[in-house]
């Protein structure tokens, strides 16, 4: 007969807790969870009950979904719970209690504010002396203008759109508002999305929204006639496609510089017009051939041509009669827009 022995995971203890630190120095995505009815709520002794510090927490493993899967570098990121984060899980080992392993984190709406004070090194020195079953760095749940401290879900704003919780974003985009470019034709060229983000129309549950600590945004939107999709950088940079700039359209800004690196060629097919607001200067490090099916028309207070020309002629639908200089000094005479002589 098979005698039955113990291992890992023959008699699971399951668990409730709060992460108390996320940092782990073998870099796994592991976890110190504080956990209900088997820690002190305090890093120190209270009526003879001996104090667990926040470095004293076993590490817990987090279990993965099968979607992610990570092996060698290949899958998705270990990362992403927040000290202070309510998470289930089990022990591996039973009663023992050394081998948790985090299944899941439990989102809320908190109710009381964090105790502890703001220290961004709590987790590593022990944890600050006053209370656990909290974020020991004083950062969660985020005190802050932009997310009332209680009676707030966790879930993000952008996908709750509750009217008296409005994301920050949202103002943010109407207070950055491009509204200076204008054409050559006198009207003015403005970010599109802005008129319908004066009425942010996502419906819960239909967005998808992934926010990071420092404010980074990813939203897969499928709110009935407001389908999109918007990548959105801390610093105003953002790529939307659909919703609010339009469901045929995308919207790219960048606040700073935008480079573009090219190994091969580039090509665009544009069955409407070309609008450039700005200074166009283009340096080219070879010869630069314009061509064209129909005629091409350049229309300006003033042309200037700095080049030889080597063949052919210049005209002017507008019968102007002037001198045209090229930087070797070579002259042409334009009478009614034809070109007549050309001295040196």
């Amino acid at each position: 007969m098979k005698i039955k022995q113990e291992f890992l995971g023959f008699n699971p203890i399951m668990w409730m807790g709060v992460v108390e630190d996320n940092d782990d120095p073998v870099k796994l995505g592991r976890l110190r969870v504080r956990i209900f009815g088997w820690h002190n709520g305090s890093p120190n002794e209270v009526d003879d009950e001996p104090g667990v510090k926040t470095n004293e927490l076993p590490w817990a493993q987090v279990m993965q979904p099968v979607n992610s899967g990570p092996n060698s570098g290949v899958g998705g990121p270990l990362t992403g719970i927040q000290m202070g984060t309510w998470v289930m899980g089990i022990f591996l080992d039973g009663e023992i209690g050394r081998e948790p392993l985090v299944m899941g984190s439990i989102p809320g709406i908190p109710m009381n504010t964090n105790p502890n004070p703001y220290d961004p090194e709590a987790a590593k020195n022990g944890g600050p002396p006053t209370e656990g079953f909290y974020d020991p760095t004083g950062v969660f749940p985020r005190p802050s203008e932009n997310f009332e401290v209680t009676n707030e879900p966790d879930t993000n704003r952008l996908a709750r759109n509750d009217k008296d919780f409005e994301h920050n974003i949202i103002e943010m985009k109407k207070s950055r508002k491009n509204t200076s470019a204008r054409l050559s034709n006198g009207l003015p060229l403005e970010e599109p999305l802005l008129d319908s983000w004066e009425e942010f129309r996502s419906k819960y549950p239909h967005n998808k929204v992934l926010e990071t600590v420092s404010g980074h945004l990813f939203e897969v939107d499928d709110t009935p006639q407001f389908e999109r999709i918007h990548i959105h950088h801390k610093n105003g940079c953002y790529i939307e496609i659909g919703g609010a700039c339009g469901q045929m359209n995308r919207i790219d800004k960048v606040v700073g510089d935008h480079f573009k690196m090219i190994d091969g060629n580039e090509y665009k097919s544009v069955h409407g017009d070309i609008n450039v607001v700005g200074r166009h200067i283009q340096t080219l490090c070879k010869s630069n051939v314009i061509e064209a099916e129909g005629s091409i028309t350049l229309k300006a207070p003033s042309i200037v041509i700095a080049g030889k020309l080597t063949g052919g002629s210049l005209g002017s639908t507008t019968g102007a009669t002037t001198k045209i200089v090229d930087i070797t000094g070579k002259v042409f005479d334009v009478k009614n827009g034809i070109v007549v002589t050309s001295t040196r």
